[in-house]
C-alpha cells in the first residue's frame, strides 16, 4: 500500500490530498500496467488517474492539471449510466470510487455477441439521454470483462442531449457507414443487429 499523496499527478496538490483523506482514502495499491514515477496505476487520462482501491473497487483521482475543476458532473452522469457504466460508490470534487471491471480493452476482432451487446449498451445510453462523445474510438472506452460482459467507461466528455448518438459512432468504427446512416434515420437497433449478423 502506498500513501495517497503519491497518486496525485502530475504534481502534488494539498487540496486533493485533503479531500481524499477526509473521505477515508489514505492508501492505495501500486498496481496496473502504467508507471507514474514510483507507482503503478490502471489508467491515466486528461482529467484523472485510475488506481486500485481494493480487490473490487478503483478510484479516479482528478489530475492537478486537469482542464476540469471537478469530477462531480462526470460522476453524476456515470451514476445515471449504470449498469452500462461501472457502479459508482462515492464521489467528490477530486475523486470517483467505482467498481473495478477486470477484463480487457475492446478490439476489432470481437465475436458478434460482444459487438451486439456493445451496440445495445450504446443504445441504452441514448435512451437515458446520454451522449458519450468518445465512442468513435471505443477500444479506449470499452472494457470487455472476464465474463464477456461489456462496460462503457470514462464519462469525462459525456453530456445529456436531446438526440444523443452513440450507436452511429460504433458503427462508423466498425466501418459500417451505411448502417450508421440507416440507424440515424430509423433508430431501430434490432434491425441493425440483424443486418450485422447476416454479414457474418
Amino acid at each position: 500500500m502506498v500513501k495517497v499523496k503519491d497518486f496525485i499527478f502530475p504534481k502534488y496538490d494539498e487540496s486533493i490530498e485533503k479531500e481524499l483523506i477526509e473521505n477515508g482514502i489514505n492508501e492505495l495499491y501500486s498496481f496496473g500496467p502504467l508507471q507514474l514515477g514510483k507507482i503503478n496505476v490502471i489508467g491515466k487520462g486528461k482529467t484523472g488517474v485510475i488506481a486500485l482501491l481494493d480487490e473490487n473497487r478503483v478510484i479516479k483521482i482528478r489530475r492537478s492539471d486537469a482542464p476540469k475543476e471537478t469530477l462531480e458532473i462526470e460522476a453524476k452522469i456515470q451514476i445515471s449510466a449504470y449498469p452500462v457504466a461501472p457502479k459508482v460508490y462515492a464521489y467528490g470534487k477530486n475523486f470517483i470510487i467505482m467498481d473495478y471491471i477486470k477484463g480487457r480493452n475492446l478490439n476489432r476482432n470481437e465475436k458478434i455477441e460482444v459487438i451486439t451487446e456493445l451496440l445495445r449498451k450504446a443504445k441504452m445510453l441514448e435512451d437515458k439521454g446520454i451522449e458519450h462523445k468518445e465512442l468513435v474510438r471505443p477500444y479506449k472506452n470499452v472494457i470487455v470483462s472476464n465474463e464477456n460482459k461489456v462496460f462503457i467507461i470514462d464519462y469525462d466528455s459525456a453530456s445529456y442531449k436531446e438526440d444523443p448518438l452513440n450507436v452511429t459512432s460504433i458503427l462508423s468504427w466498425l466501418n459500417l457507414p451505411l448502417l450508421a446512416i440507416m440507424y440515424k434515420r430509423f433508430r431501430n437497433i434490432d434491425d441493425i443487429i440483424e443486418l450485422i449478423k447476416m454479414r457474418e
